[in-house]
């Protein structure tokens, strides 16, 4: 179950400034956090902050209450005091946000000055090195609300990906030295606790399952997709994978896990891809290839999005239409399958080895990322895209899409970056989320 992120709300202005705007946003702005961050614990002070004895009284409820970041209104302008004071007491990032000013009138004072002051406050708080965000415009402008939003997903996600249990079925196949990861440095950036099953586990589990739940799950396995072309005895190795990931996830309490699916999966014909695709589209998420970096990037896009992730190889290119094929061997959950073109589960499409889904996946905007450490630094890669019209042309699964960046640049982009071959998919645009989650986590972008 996911953690609300704990967020205050403060409407404020110095003291010799008329009330009336103020009040009104107050009201106004206050009712707008609450209902468009209903994903988060809002907290709203009772009243508009004012006086340092508003300031104290608040900060003593927000640290009651656990308060993790503060929405600040400037219902009219405001001094340095309460911005740096509240992060001074509280150590929590602040949202400056600076409504535009009121209608103009020509013989009539200035009754907000917000920009100036959220100016004024942001540079104070650089100056004492509280972090903290500058968001100008109304409530009413859809720049405004995405703005707002992306920076509390952001913040939501960080907190949620701190303690995080992430499992190893195995290490990482042979040869695959970009699948080795540094455990101390995963764990000093993202927070994320790094937990070892052998696979030998796995595989006596297997074996000790009850036949007749085994059964079980090969009917309802074939009842679902296409399964004719499969080896003798694939199906049935498929069944009992899946039933014991799926318990060994929730006994080892790992969150996220991955898992080395060959060479040892393949030399027992039980290569996982069609079984991991299917865990996802139930909320169990295992990375295939031991790919524990490209886990990650999958993982925070999940908690952003509450979707499945397709981790994927980019293997060609089309400089007429401007597209990239991500293909990988059969690992993508159901929900992205492009019916229309035709589903089946085969056997590995390059060893023939286990189960895995042949398919072409569907249309729609998609964001693909991928954290990489270089020389103990994590670098967030990052490109967005939509997923266009695809036509299975190999054995696997597979889709097309459409980039803005000319693709040959994109290439040498990612030659001279190094970046890894593995890349996470997840079909929503959040590439701005996961910017703002690398910001925080002092993580440099790379957006190709």
């Amino acid at each position: 179950m996911k953690k609300k992120l704990n967020v205050g709300m403060i409407v404020t202005l110095s003291g010799r400034w008329p009330r009336e705007l103020p009040e009104k946003r107050y009201r106004e702005y206050g009712e707008w956090v609450e209902t468009h961050l209903a994903d988060c614990q809002v907290h709203r002070f009772a009243r508009v902050i004012c006086t340092k004895s508003d300031m104290d009284e608040c900060i003593d409820e927000f640290r009651q209450k656990g308060v993790e970041l503060i929405i600040l209104v400037y219902g009219a302008f405001t001094g340095d005091d309460v911005c740096c004071g509240f992060a001074d007491a509280l150590s929590v990032p602040l949202i400056l946000w600076a409504p535009r000013e009121e209608a103009w009138e020509r013989e009539d004072r200035l009754y907000a000055n917000a920009l100036c002051s959220a100016a004024m406050n942001g540079a104070s708080m650089m100056r004492i090195h509280a972090p903290h965000h500058i968001v100008f415009g109304n409530k009413e402008e859809a720049r405004v609300e995405k703005e707002i939003k992306t920076i509390v997903s952001a913040y939501a996600a960080v907190k949620n990906i701190r303690g995080l249990r992430f499992g190893m079925f195995g290490y990482r196949p042979t040869a695959f030295y970009n699948c080795a990861f540094d455990e101390v440095t995963l764990r000093r950036t993202f927070g994320i606790n790094v937990e070892e099953t052998d696979l030998k586990v796995v595989f006596d589990r297997m074996a000790a399952l009850p036949e007749e739940d085994v059964r079980v799950e090969e009917r309802r396995a074939a009842e679902l997709w296409n399964t004719a072309e499969l080896p003798e005895g694939h199906l049935e190795n498929h069944a009992r994978l899946y039933l014991v990931l799926k318990e060994l996830m929730k006994e080892q309490g790992y969150d996220f896990a991955t898992i080395k699916c060959w060479p040892e999966m393949g030399n027992l014909h039980t290569t996982p891809c069609a079984v991991l695709g299917r865990l996802a589209d139930e909320g169990v998420h295992i990375g295939c290839e031991g790919d524990m970096d490209a886990g990650v990037a999958a993982l925070v896009q999940n908690v952003l999005t509450d979707e499945p992730t397709f981790i994927t190889d980019l293997i060609n290119l089309d400089e007429q239409e401007n597209t990239v094929t991500f293909w990988h061997c059969g690992n993508a959950a159901p929900s992205l399958h492009d019916q229309k073109d035709g589903v089946k589960m085969c056997n590995h499409p390059l060893a023939g080895q286990g189960t895995a889904f042949w398919c072409s996946l569907k249309e729609g905007p998609v964001t693909a990322a991928r954290f990489t450490n270089i020389d103990g630094q994590y670098r967030l890669f990052l490109l967005r895209g939509m997923a266009v019209p695809t036509v299975r042309n190999t054995r696997g699964s597979m889709v097309n899409v459409k980039v803005e960046t000319p693709v040959l640049d994109l290439v040498r982009e990612i030659a001279e970056n190094g970046m890894s071959h593995h890349y996470s998919l997840v079909w929503e645009d959040v590439a701005e989320e996961l910017e703002q989650v690398a910001k925080l986590l002092n993580i440099p972008v790379v957006k190709l």
